[in-house]
C-alpha cells in the first residue's frame, strides 16, 4: 500500500478488532466494509455480517440491507420489520474493495455486472453461500413490495487505495452497465460512488473522532441548575442551522447524531407527512415552533459565547422524526422558519436515562429501545465490570450506547450490545439457537418472561457473551471455517451444553460450571478443541438430518438433534 496514512489507519482498525493476522486483503476487505457501513449504520454492528469476500463472490466484497434504520440479516428479519411497522423503507448498499492503487474499468464492469445478476430472477454467475443468503434476503424484499414507502434505493461503492480522477472511460461504461438495471423499475436510485484513499481516510476520521459543532441560538432560556446538570437551555434555532449542524463534512445527514435515540426515522407515516406539509407550506413552515414539540439535544460539554454554543459529543436523543424531515426539505426553509430546541449539559448516566424515557414516552416506542434502561442491565452493567480484573481479556455490557467508544483501552470487539446479549443467552442457556435468524426485538418479545429475570444469575449473561466474542473472534480471524458462520449460535450451545451441565440458571451448581467454561473460554487452545468437537458434532448430525442448510439452521428439531431435549431447558 502507497499511501502510509491510510496504512497506518488500517493498522489501527485491525489492533483494535485484533485481526492483525489476518491476510492483508482480509484484513483491507473489513477495513472498508466498516467504513462504508457504519458512516450509513451508526449502531455496532459485526462487520462479519457484512463481509462476502471469498470464491464465487459475484464481484461483491461486502453488503447491507438496512430496512427502517435496521441491518438486517436474514429473510425472516425482513418480514418481522414489515409486520411490527407495517411498512418498508429499504436501502441496498454493495461494496467492492481493491487493495491496488488504480481504478480499472474491467474490475468495474465485474462489480457492476454482479450487482445486476443479484438484481436477476435468477443468477447469472456461481454464488457462494453469502451471496445465496443476500438474495434470499433482496427476494424478502421485493415479496412485500405493497409495504414500500418508495422504491428500494441502491448505493454501490468501488473503493481502491489510488486516486479517483473521474475518468470518463469509465464512467461511460459505468452508465451504460447500470442501464439495464434502471430499466427494470425496481429501485428508486441506484448511485455508484467511487472511493480512494483520501476519501476512505475521511470516512474513518469521521468515525473516529467526537462531534464539535457551534450553533448561534438567538432565542434562548438558560434554565436553573440542577444536580447532575451542568447547564440547560430552552430556545428556538435557525432551522438552516439546525440542517448545518445535523450534517456532516460532505453536507449529508450525520446518522450517528441518532445513536441514542430510541427510534429510527420511520419514514413517511402519518405524523412525518404532516411535518412535511408543514415545511412544504410557505406561511405554515414559519410556525414551526409553535406546531412541533421541537428535538432534544444532549452534549457532553457545551461552551456558551453570547449567543453561540459550541456543543461537543451531543446526540439528538428526541426528535429524530423532526430532524430527518428538516434536513429533507432544507433546500426550500426560509430564514423566519425555527426549530423547538432543549439543549442539556451532563454526563451523567442516569440523568441521559431519564431524559430519554421522558421526552420519548409521547408516543409508542418498542420494547427494545426501552429495556437496556430497566434496573437489572445496570446490576448486569456493573457485574460485567467487576470481572474485568478476572480475565486476561474481558468483556463489557453497553448499558449506554457507545459508552466506551473514547476509551482507547476497550477494544470495539470487546464490547457486547443488548442484540449480542440477547441472542447470546437465547441460543445458550435457553437453548434456541434457531431462533436467532429473528431481529432480537422480536427475541425479547417472545421470551419475555425467560429474559433478564430478576432471579437469573448473572454469570450465566456473562458467560454467554464471553463465548459469543470469543466465537465471534475465531470467525473474523478465519480460525473458524465461515461454512459454519450461520451456525454460530449453534456452536455456542453444543459448547454451553457440554460445559454447563445443569438445568437451573442460578445456585451454587450453575456457578460453579460457569466459572469453569469462564477459565476455559479464556484459553484459546481449549477453545479451539471446543469448537472443533462441536463443529463435527454438528456436521454428522446435519448429514443424519437430511435437512438442508437453510431449513436446519432455523429448525427447533435440528436443535434438539444437536442437544437432545434442547428445548425444555428450564428458564429459572
Amino acid at each position: 500500500m502507497k499511501d502510509t496514512v491510510l496504512e497506518s489507519y488500517l493498522h489501527s482498525f485491525a489492533e483494535q478488532y485484533e485481526i492483525s493476522s489476518l491476510k492483508d486483503d482480509e484484513k483491507f476487505e473489513h477495513f472498508v466494509n466498516f467504513c462504508i457501513v457504519s458512516k450509513q449504520y451508526p449502531r455496532n454492528f459485526d462487520f462479519e455480517d457484512a463481509s462476502l469476500g471469498g470464491g464465487d463472490d459475484a464481484g461483491l466484497d461486502g453488503a447491507a440491507v438496512i430496512i427502517n434504520g435496521i441491518f438486517v440479516t436474514t429473510p425472516e428479519q425482513v418480514r418481522e420489520v414489515a409486520k411490527r411497522n407495517g411498512y418498508l423503507d429499504v436501502d441496498f448498499y454493495l461494496i467492492q474493495s481493491k487493495s491496488s492503487s488504480k481504478f480499472k474499468g474491467d474490475q468495474v464492469g465485474t462489480f457492476l455486472f454482479g450487482v445486476k445478476s443479484l438484481f436477476d430472477e435468477a443468477p447469472s454467475m456461481p454464488e457462494n453461500d453469502s451471496i445465496q443468503k443476500l438474495r434470499r434476503i433482496r427476494e424478502a424484499v421485493y415479496e412485500l413490495s405493497i409495504q414500500f414507502t418508495k422504491l428500494p434505493s441502491l448505493n454501490m461503492y468501488f473503493v481502491t487505495t489510488g486516486e479517483w480522477k473521474d475518468p470518463d472511460p469509465i464512467r461511460g461504461r459505468a452508465a451504460r452497465e447500470l442501464r439495464e438495471l434502471g430499466q427494470r423499475k425496481m429501485l428508486s436510485n441506484q448511485d455508484l460512488h467511487f472511493i480512494d484513499a483520501d476519501k476512505l481516510k475521511s470516512i474513518f476520521r469521521e468515525l473516529q473522532r467526537r462531534v464539535v459543532k457551534e450553533i448561534r441560538l438567538d432565542y434562548q432560556t438558560a434554565l436553573p441548575e440542577m444536580d447532575g446538570v451542568t447547564r440547560s437551555f430552552l430556545g428556538a434555532l435557525r432551522a438552516k442551522d439546525f440542517v448545518l449542524l445535523l450534517s456532516d463534512d460532505e453536507g449529508n445527514l450525520q446518522k450517528s447524531l441518532f445513536y441514542d435515540n430510541v427510534r429510527d426515522f420511520q419514514g413517511h407515516n402519518a405524523v412525518n407527512r404532516e411535518i412535511h406539509e408543514t415545511l412544504s407550506n410557505p406561511v405554515k413552515q414559519t410556525r414551526l415552533a409553535l406546531l412541533n414539540n421541537g428535538v432534544t439535544i444532549i452534549s457532553k460539554q457545551i461552551e456558551q459565547i453570547g449567543s453561540k454554543l459550541k456543543l461537543s459529543d451531543f446526540q439528538v436523543v428526541n426528535g429524530c422524526q423532526t430532524s430527518n424531515i428538516v434536513f429533507e426539505q432544507r433546500a426550500i426553509l426560509s430564514e423566519q422558519t425555527y426549530v423547538p430546541v432543549k439543549i442539556i449539559e451532563t454526563n451523567d448516566p442516569d440523568i441521559i436515562t431519564e431524559v430519554v424515557e421522558a421526552t420519548n414516552s409521547q408516543t409508542e416506542v418498542k420494547r427494545e429501545a426501552f429495556e437496556s434502561l430497566r434496573p437489572f442491565h445496570k446490576e448486569l452493567e456493573e457485574y460485567y465490570n467487576s470481572r474485568t480484573k478476572k480475565s486476561a481479556f474481558p468483556i463489557y455490557y453497553e448499558r449506554r450506547s457507545k459508552q466506551y467508544q473514547h476509551l482507547p483501552a476497550i477494544k470495539p470487539n470487546h464490547v457486547i450490545t443488548l442484540a449480542a446479549q440477547v441472542k447470546a443467552y437465547v441460543a445458550t442457556f435457553l437453548r434456541q439457537p434457531h431462533s436467532n435468524h429473528r431481529y432480537y426485538g422480536e427475541l425479547l418479545d417472545s421470551y419475555r418472561e425467560k429474559l433478564f429475570v430478576a432471579e437469573h444469575d448473572p454469570i450465566g449473561y456473562y458467560t454467554s457473551s464471553l463465548l459469543f466474542q470469543r466465537i465471534s473472534h475465531l470467525f473474523e480471524n478465519r480460525r473458524i471455517d465461515r461454512k459454519y458462520k450461520d451456525y454460530k449460535f449453534h456452536l455456542m450451545l453444543l459448547i454451553t451444553s457440554a460445559n454447563v451441565r445443569t438445568q437451573a440458571l442460578s445456585g451454587k451448581e450453575f456457578n460453579a460450571q460457569c466459572e469453569a467454561s469462564l477459565t476455559a473460554f479464556d484459553d484459546r487452545n481449549r477453545l479451539l478443541d471446543f469448537v472443533t468437537d462441536a463443529t463435527k458434532r454438528l456436521d454428522s448430525v446435519l448429514a443424519k438430518s437430511k435437512l438442508s442448510s437453510e431449513v436446519a439452521v432455523r429448525s427447533k428439531e435440528f436443535t434438539n438433534l444437536l442437544v437432545p431435549n434442547a428445548s425444555k431447558a428450564s428458564a429459572v
